[in-house]
Formats: structure tokens, C-alpha cells, sequence
């Protein structure tokens, strides 16, 4: 059996502009900095970790990074762990994009998530099944062991979905996306992902959640 536990990126500075960032590669914040050192922390001290896995995008693998230093393990980045594309909304402010696009925002991202697809780019189910793929082809590499995922929200919400058989038309009221530096826990049992918590976030208590508003 393998345990996969998947973190959300810390705050990034698209995050902190309320632009969407897709596959644009912005950092972390300094918010996002202390969530990452906070996650780490608190992995491990509680769990043993054998391999680290990262979107290759910067905010995820600078999220990844504390927890390589503090268990002198390398970061194998995958571009397949990447956040959804989304097309003509890359680097956008959400005020532009509510401007803009009001009808596809309210009724469309919001309303009906997990059917959407994001002008010009990837639709919801696209993004969760190329990352579902991805963490299935990980998960099997790694049996036995404890590994740790950066990735990002979109995904992840998407991912949750997948693995919880939770129809796409009833994902937006049925899962939040992750809070920033949240973790989720799977099991891998040897022919499928099984869900165990999601978007954990008690270890932030100090400085505070910051939920994705978008």
C-alpha cells in the first residue's frame, strides 16, 4: 500500500493579486514562504517521508523545497502535476476576467466547476484526469512507501472529485478548493486511489488560513 500526501502550493503572488496563474510561473509570496516551512514542519514531525514529488512550476516546488532540505531528499518535478491551463484567463486579474467574461465566471467556474472548460484552455475533468494519471503512475512506483505531492488547487479539487466518484455536474457544492499549504491524504491499496481527508490545514492555526477565493 502506498500513502500519497498531496499539498496545495503556499500563497503564491498571483494568489495575493487575485490573478489566475494556470501554467504562468509565478513565486511564492513571503506568506506563501512561511506556509511552505509551516507544512514541512509539521509533516515532519508527524510522518516519514520517502520520495517528494512537484509540479514543476515555481510555487510548487518551492513549496516542496523545506521538506527536501529537512529529510535531504531530491524534488522530481512533473509537468503532468501542473495547475489547470487556463487559456485566455493566464495571468488575468479576477476583477479584468469578472469583467470581462461575467456570465462564464459566475455560471461557469463558479456554479459548474467540474464541468467547465476555461476559454482557450483545459476543461476541469482534462486537468483532473491528466493529474489523477499522473499520481496513479507515481503511486504505483513507489509501493510501500510514504510520498509527498506539491501541486495546486484547481487539480487537486478536480482530483478529489475523480477519486471520491462524486459526479462532475455536484463538484462545485460538494468540495471547496484546498486551503494554500492544506494536505490531502490517499491511499494507493494496489488498483485504485482511495480518499482519506482532505485539505487539512490545523498546522497553519498560527498564522491563519487563507482561503482560495476565486
Amino acid at each position: 500500500m502506498t500513502r500519497l500526501i498531496i499539498t496545495r502550493h503556499g500563497q503564491s503572488i498571483a494568489n495575493a493579486q487575485l490573478r489566475f496563474a494556470g501554467h504562468s510561473d509565478f513565486d511564492l509570496s513571503e506568506t506563501g514562504h512561511t506556509q511552505a516551512a509551516l507544512v514541512a514542519k509539521y509533516l515532519c514531525e508527524n510522518l516519514h517521508i520517502d520520495a517528494i514529488y512537484s509540479s514543476d512550476l515555481v510555487r510548487a516546488m518551492h513549496t516542496a523545497e523545506p521538506h527536501a532540505k529537512l529529510r535531504g531528499l531530491e524534488i522530481q518535478p512533473s509537468r503532468q502535476l501542473r495547475e489547470c491551463y487556463v487559456g485566455d484567463w493566464e495571468n488575468v486579474s479576477l476583477d479584468e476576467i469578472v469583467e470581462k467574461w461575467p456570465d462564464l465566471f459566475f455560471e461557469g467556474w463558479r456554479k459548474n466547476f467540474g464541468t467547465f472548460r476555461i476559454p482557450g484552455g483545459e476543461s476541469v475533468q482534462e486537468a483532473a484526469s491528466r493529474f489523477h494519471d499522473e499520481v496513479l503512475r507515481i503511486a504505483r512506483e513507489n509501493i510501500g512507501k510514504t510520498v509527498l505531492i506539491a501541486a495546486h488547487a484547481a487539480v487537486i479539487r478536480g482530483f478529489w472529485g475523480k477519486i471520491t466518484k462524486t459526479p462532475p455536474e455536484e463538484l462545485a457544492s460538494t468540495y471547496l478548493y484546498p486551503t494554500n499549504a492544506s494536505c490531502s491524504f490517499v491511499w494507493y491499496n494496489g488498483e485504485e486511489l482511495v480518499p482519506l481527508e482532505y485539505s487539512v490545514d490545523e498546522h497553519l492555526s498560527e498564522i491563519g488560513t487563507i482561503k482560495f477565493k476565486y
